[in-house]
């Protein structure tokens, strides 16, 4: 099994946000040391728990201090963006990289965000970021001239001059683009459906249950059988899950429930009842939005314990979802660093070799 972080950030809204970058940046160089294959950067505006707003230009500043670990935006919120503008940073950041770019895309379940931006309904931005996808690809695959014209985004380069590269836009380093991942939190999930169709990396979120985690896979596979395609391989699969290892079962679950690993869990509660997309936590779907607090989302969807409860807990997930090809760490705020780094040096040296590779 490979391990991958997947980054929101979580930062509790107090602490200061120079300090959250830095732990941020230190956090993904320690990955790479470690050897973990990739890490997924998110994005949002106006959410103090998760301060990056733009991670194009994160990954930017981290390239240059790493040396393997693949970095992905996850995810470039297509509907705060024009898809002309995403084609081009992100091509430009595979250059950079010389091809270690990952690309995720999707839409954001913000409601403070689509304020912002002054977005239609959830539905809708969910063409948006359907139509928005395509764009980006026919922007890497076509020369001006041309007229690319959606339902939302309207592209048109007609005025060129090849012989002086006008008009020209640039395409990735990696062809015909760099890998695509799509993040999925519902169970008969779009977006599932669509990364099947498309041959797509699926990312399961952290926030849901084991058996919700199992119907993203399904949802994925009958996406590729209606286009056609072959059974999907298992190793493509990334599944996030929210880990911290102590040295002892008690001690891990003590700072588990009184830190603001805890606190991030209680913010993101928040978050989903906002949007009217509690329901997505629950392993039952006739439990009670009451029993959906903080300590329960804890229990469900995290990896806490010792490093042997914390492989009995995997394996637990491991066989309910049938497998998959990568862990995803998600990282939190390093209140305390010595924590942290020691949790994640044990899941990459005790833990993930304990698991096979699919």
């Amino acid at each position: 099994m490979k391990l991958g972080l997947f980054m929101m950030p979580v930062h509790p809204p107090e602490k200061d946000r120079t300090q959250c970058f830095e732990e941020d940046i230190e956090l993904v160089v320690r990955a790479d040391e470690l050897g973990f294959t990739e890490a997924w950067i998110g994005q949002h505006c106006t959410l103090a728990w998760e301060p990056i707003p733009s991670n194009d230009v994160f990954v930017a500043n981290v390239l240059p201090r790493t040396k393997n670990i693949r970095l992905g935006s996850g995810v470039t919120l297509i509907p705060h963006h024009h898809p002309a503008n995403v084609a081009l940073r992100l091509a430009l950041l595979d250059h950079l990289s010389r091809g270690r770019i990952n690309c995720a895309f999707g839409q954001s379940g913000v409601p403070t965000d689509w304020e912002l931006f002054d977005l239609p309904d959830p539905k809708t931005q969910g063409l948006m970021t359907l139509e928005g996808i395509d764009m980006v690809l026919k922007l890497w695959e076509s020369e001006a001239p041309f007229d690319i014209k959606g339902d939302y985004w309207h592209i048109k380069v007609d005025g060129t001059n090849p012989e002086l590269g006008i008009g020209t836009m640039l395409k990735p380093y990696q062809r015909p683009h760099p890998p695509i991942a799509m993040s999925i939190v519902k169970g008969d999930s779009m977006a599932a459906r669509m990364a099947g169709e498309r041959g797509y990396i699926p990312i399961s979120t952290n926030l849901v249950a084991g058996n919700t985690v199992k119907e993203h896979w399904n949802t994925y596979c009958a996406g590729a059988e209606g286009a056609g395609g072959s059974p999907p391989d298992r190793s493509v699969w990334r599944v996030a899950r929210s880990i911290f290892i102590g040295d002892s079962t008690e001690e891990a679950w003590e700072y588990a429930l009184n830190s603001p690993f805890a606190d991030s869990f209680t913010y993101l509660l928040a978050l989903l009842r906002s949007a009217d997309m509690l329901h997505l936590v629950k392993r039952d779907p006739d439990m009670p939005d009451s029993d959906a607090d903080t300590e329960y989302l804890l229990r469900e969807s995290c990896i806490v314990g010792d490093k042997d409860e914390c492989i009995r807990q995997i394996s637990n997930l491991w066989e309910e979802t049938g497998g998959f090809g990568t862990l995803l760490m998600v990282a939190h705020d390093m209140d305390d660093k010595a924590k942290w780094m020691q949790s994640m040096e044990w899941l990459a040296n005790d833990i993930g070799p304990s698991f096979p590779e699919l």
